[in-house]
């Protein structure tokens, strides 16, 4: 006997699946931890509500027939002289009446019964015109269903001596029944499971939260960790094995790191070091032998050429210098009350000496007062005013300008240009890096000033970098706090 309730797909399942196809694209693993317990928990409990349906449904199917059976065993239709087969009919009926709705009076089973001689004794006044005896099941049957217009009729049967007797109960009266108590046990039942996911739910995503606990500890390490703070660790005590391997694995890689990049460290500096004195004794040898060869052109020309080349080379060397100091800490500013005002001015009278074809812009207040060193600062103004007529536009304009913005200056050094390609502007502070326009050695430069001037700009507790980047011009903007 099959019952009311289906346990084929249904809109919800239909739902919950797309739900669970979604759960894979979320980008939180944390969400998708604690979404997945819950619908894993949400799909179990379906299932066995689903589960709980089919053998309810089955154990009323069993119960019935066993009723069904237990009639047609009855004593009454063993009696020689049974009582009036309306009378039986009246006692069966009452005997299905406990699965009938409580307004339902009549029509709980049907009675009939025949005679091998006499035909037909007795037949329910509701007996279904559908049910005729060639498809009524026979003695040798067991109980079928059986179709009518009105409804469905679990129909059993039993012959005793000449008489047939069929009895059927009213399965649509029984699966109403069912229907109005499983909707009332589903009311029940969605409540509690619908408290239970989102218990489910809570209990999940704090345990996630709880599980993400030493990678949150790793992710606060990495963004901490910069180039002057590679000693940082990861301690693995009381964590999970699990997760203790993955830290451990993280702390060796930065053992790597922290050796490689002081090696690296130290080899800048103790090159550049030792190759400070060699190149000041060339460079003194060759200007005095540049004095000497004053009566031959050629030999002078020569000497000129290696004389710019050995400064080239001691510019790098003592840009790198810098630099080492800065990756190692040791860059010490002494701090004083710098007026950068007037530096300013000087830059922008350099340029038109040095090149009368540009238009100067100078927009900067007579104070300009910082703290840090006039020296230093002063070499990153100048690599910042060399750039913007090394790789600006012929005859185009240069502007300096400053103003205040909260509690530091702005200082723009900006240019006519044909811009920088968006390629480069992540890399423009890379050292020994030039964009494509600049690898020519007819400009000179070998890519340190930026990388050096950036990080001077750092150790005053300022920035330096690129703004504007558009069409038409460049312009790097230097903050510095003010004094």
């Amino acid at each position: 006997m099959s019952g009311g309730a289906s346990t084929g797909d249904t809109p919800g399942d239909r739902l919950l699946a797309r739900m669970l196809a979604r759960v894979t694209r979320l980008r939180s693993f944390r969400l998708r931890i604690a979404l997945a317990s819950t619908s894993i928990a949400l799909i179990a409990m379906s299932v066995l509500y689903a589960c709980s349906t089919y053998i309810i449904v089955q154990r009323r199917a069993g119960i019935v027939d066993r009723m069904l059976t237990a009639q047609l065993a009855s004593p009454l239709f063993q009696l020689e002289r049974p009582p009036p087969w309306s009378a039986i009919d009246a006692h069966i009926n009452a005997s299905f009446s406990g699965f009938a709705l409580p307004e339902s009076t009549s029509g709980f089973a049907i009675l009939r019964i025949c005679h091998a001689h006499a035909g037909e004794l007795y037949r329910s006044g509701d007996w279904p015109a559908e049910l005729t005896p060639a498809r009524l099941p026979t003695p040798a049957q067991d109980p079928q269903t059986l179709d009518s217009h009105d409804g469905s009729w679990r129909v059993g049967v039993i012959a005793n001596g000449p008489l047939t007797i069929w009895i059927g109960a009213n399965r649509n009266l029984t699966n109403i029944q069912f229907d109005e108590q499983l909707r009332a046990t589903f009311g029940r039942f969605a409540g509690a499971m619908t408290a239970l996911v989102l218990l489910i739910g809570v209990l999940s995503w704090t345990l996630a939260g709880s599980t993400m606990r030493p990678l949150q500890r790793l992710t606060g390490v990495m963004v901490r960790i910069n180039a002057m703070d590679l000693d940082q660790r990861v301690s693995t005590q009381q964590e999970d094995p699990e997760f203790a391997e993955l830290i451990a694995v993280f702390n060796a890689m930065l053992d790597r790191l922290q050796r490689s990049y002081q090696q690296a460290m130290r080899f800048s500096g103790d090159a550049a070091h030792e190759l400070k004195t060699p190149l000041t004794i060339l460079q003194g040898e060759l200007e005095r032998s540049f004095a000497r060869a004053a009566s031959d052109p050629a030999l002078e020309q020569g000497m000129a050429n290696m004389l710019d080349e050995v400064r080239r080379l001691d510019s790098i060397i003592r840009k790198l210098l810098l630099l080492a100091r800065a990756d190692a800490g040791q860059l010490q500013i002494p701090m004083a009350r710098v007026n950068l005002g007037p530096q300013l001015e000087e830059l922008a009278d350099d340029i038109s000496l040095m090149d009368d074809s540009r238009a100067v812009r100078l927009d900067v207040p007579a104070q300009l007062m910082v703290n840090g060193d006039a020296e230093l600062l002063g070499q990153v103004l100048h690599n910042l005013v060399s750039n913007a007529i090394k790789y600006g536009t012929a005859g185009g304009w240069i502007a300096l300008t400053a103003r205040i913005d909260g509690d530091n200056w702005q200082i723009d050094i900006s240019n006519a240009s044909d811009g920088i390609a968006a390629e480069h502007w992540d890399r423009l502070f890379d050292r020994f890096y030039r964009a494509d326009q600049a690898h020519s050695r007819r400009v000179s430069g070998v890519g340190l000033g930026l990388s050096l001037a950036r990080d001077i700009a750092r150790a005053h507790g300022g920035a330096l970098a690129l703004a504007d980047p558009g069409p038409g011009k460049v312009c790097f903007r230097l903050t510095l706090p003010t004094a």
